[in-house]
């Protein structure tokens, strides 16, 4: 590895930046990189990697999600009888926001984290879409489940003061498999220490924190040994960098499912069962908070001091026929937000007349920790090692993206690269929190050839079917209702709007091309469906961006005056509209 990686992980040059979704509007201007990057054209550019069409709605493959625990309610009632005694240790320590975090319910969407998993390249540890790589980073880790970068490592030996605290928890644990389970169960440990005044009370609770949402292990429901000098270290005051720990066993179970689903898509096996063990939960919060449309409902901002699952918990999941297509032109309107919190880089930086200004008192320590987001590493976890490169992702952290070079970690050890102190720069960060970053026309060029390498000739993206009235730019989703009436004649499809009880009617007429007939779409139709018809951006209509309860009467009322206009013209009147519904 070039050891300047570790010491100057960012570099500015002049160059000609594009629109990474068009390769238009370019400037010449002074841009910001993560290290290491391909300077000059040159055959030696990364190996090319496979841009997944394949649909993984119908896959027979069973997935067991073992990592994603529910917080039971004697938990919650677990965490609120010790939290005013160690609520300061907690923030100290840096796990105050994970473990609120881990009272929150998420409800699992199968398809969504499936379709992400498709698109899983374990050769860069990136999501790969047909408009560029993204993925979850160390800041995510953070930001959304509270998690610290900083602190000692998962691996570091109890001290001899903290030895004390390990035999007792060691003789509970014996205490319960001398017992007719035979083995320490989550709840009975929590219900024990809940109930008898321990002096490892504290300890055993985040023994049980850390075995059920932080690191389950492969045996389902019980408390896992490895955890407790975590568990004593924290509870004696020492701060632990969860996070890469945590991004590390995802990394892993996501390459794990992404193979699972290759195998399973060339066997003649009539199913496929696969168990998940690392925190599932972040990987769909992820895509949540970055592609509009998968938004179920708008949200409110009364979660100011909470991690962000905060807003997720309880909220059912809005499905969609048409996932993967979403997922698929999302990036090439606004649809995807490549920096969706809203300190991100995540400091409480802001401009007050013109005077930017920085409202953290913990600055130093939150600036450590996005730096340290940014920098190339080998994560270490429980058992496992994945590889980190922010390089190939630096939209997501405000940065400019150009051509990802080739990185060889070296042997060196891998906690001590991650622990290694950054240059921090306030005014390159202040600069990077006005700006909208964008990709060299080096890399925009790159990334076409990529695309046409792994879809041959025809560089087109490959989409479903839509039974609907449905585009990219539509947070609902459209059912088809009833096939073709009975009147051959008219050829009219009735529709369902899954939102609402409106009806609205649909025909062949070339003016409802764009709705009826998307099998194929290259990159100027798809942006073409983010323009009125005069070509431009309608702001009432931003694709992928409007929620559904803002924006989905103004879209009927529209499409219903457009089929009166449609049937009006062809039927005469043989067609009314009545209220919201159309009917002969």
């Amino acid at each position: 590895m070039d050891e300047n990686i570790n010491i100057n992980i960012i570099e500015s040059r002049q160059e000609l930046m594009v629109s990474l979704s068009s390769g238009e509007n370019q400037t010449v201007r002074t841009a910001y990189f993560l290290k290491p990057c391909i300077k000059k054209d040159t055959d030696s550019l990364p190996p090319h990697f496979s841009i997944s069409s394949q649909t993984t709605t119908n896959l027979p493959l069973e997935v067991k999600y073992y990592g994603w625990r529910a917080p039971q309610e004697e938990w919650k009632k677990w965490v609120n009888k010790l939290r005013p005694k160690f609520e300061f240790l907690w923030i100290k320590t840096g796990i105050y926001h994970a473990i609120t975090a881990s009272t929150y319910e998420i409800k699992r969407d199968d398809d969504l984290i499936l379709q992400l998993a498709n698109r899983w390249c374990s050769k860069t540890n990136t999501f790969v879409f047909p408009w560029g790589e993204s993925t979850i980073t160390l800041e995510d880790i953070k930001v959304c489940f509270g998690y610290s970068l900083l602190g000692d490592s998962i691996s570091k030996p109890l001290e001899n003061s903290e030895q004390e605290a390990d035999e007792e928890l060691i003789k509970a644990r014996r205490m319960f498999n001398k017992t007719k389970a035979k083995k320490v169960g989550q709840r009975p440990w929590m219900m024990h220490f809940m109930e008898t005044e321990s002096k490892v009370e504290h300890e055993a609770f985040l023994v049980y924190w850390l075995s059920r949402f932080v690191f389950p292990s492969d045996s389902y429901d019980t408390i896992s040994k490895a955890v407790f000098p975590i568990a004593i270290r924290l509870a004696h005051g020492n701060k632990i960098a969860l996070a890469p720990a945590v991004l590390a066993s995802i990394y892993r179970d996501l390459t794990l499912l992404k193979n699972t689903i290759n195998e399973n898509a060339t066997t003649t096996i009539k199913s496929f069962r696969e168990t998940i063990w690392a925190p599932f939960q972040l990987v769909q919060i992820w895509a949540l908070e970055r592609f509009q449309a998968l938004k179920p409902r708008p949200y409110g901002k009364g979660y100011h001091g909470l991690p962000k699952v905060a807003r997720w918990g309880g909220i059912e999941m809005m499905k969609t026929k048409i996932l993967k297509k979403v997922m698929d032109c999302a990036g090439f309107g606004d649809g995807f937000l490549w920096q969706p919190y809203e300190n991100s880089p995540c400091i409480e930086v802001y401009n007050e007349k013109d005077m930017w200004r920085c409202g953290n008192p913990c600055l130093d320590k939150e600036l450590e920790s996005f730096f340290r987001c940014l920098r190339v590493c080998e994560l270490v976890g429980m058992g496992c090692k994945e590889k980190y490169f922010p390089h190939r992702v630096a939209m997501q952290f405000g940065m400019d993206q150009d051509i990802p070079g080739e990185v060889f970690l070296c042997k060196k050890d891998p906690w001590m690269i991650y622990d290694e102190p950054i240059p921090i720069d306030i005014d390159l960060l202040i600069q990077l929190c006005s700006r909208q970053p964008n990709v060299t026309s080096r890399y925009y060029d790159w990334w076409q050839q990529l695309k046409s390498s792994e879809e041959g000739d025809n560089n087109r993206i490959k989409v479903e079917k839509s039974d609907g009235l449905t585009t990219p730019g539509f947070t609902s989703k459209f059912e088809k209702r009833q096939k073709e009436a009975a009147d051959e004649e008219d050829h009219k499809l009735v529709y369902e709007l899954s939102s609402s009880d409106d009806e609205v009617v649909g025909n062949s007429s070339p003016e409802f091309g764009d709705f009826t007939s998307l099998d194929v779409l290259d990159e100027d139709e798809i942006k073409s469906l983010f323009c009125d018809r005069n070509g431009e951006k309608e702001e009432s209509v931003g694709p992928l961006i409007l929620d559904i309860a803002f924006d989905v009467e103004n879209r009927i009322q529209k499409l219903e005056r457009e089929v009166a206009k449609l049937n009006q013209a062809r039927f005469g009147s043989k067609v009314e509209i009545v209220g919201a519904k159309a009917k002969p």
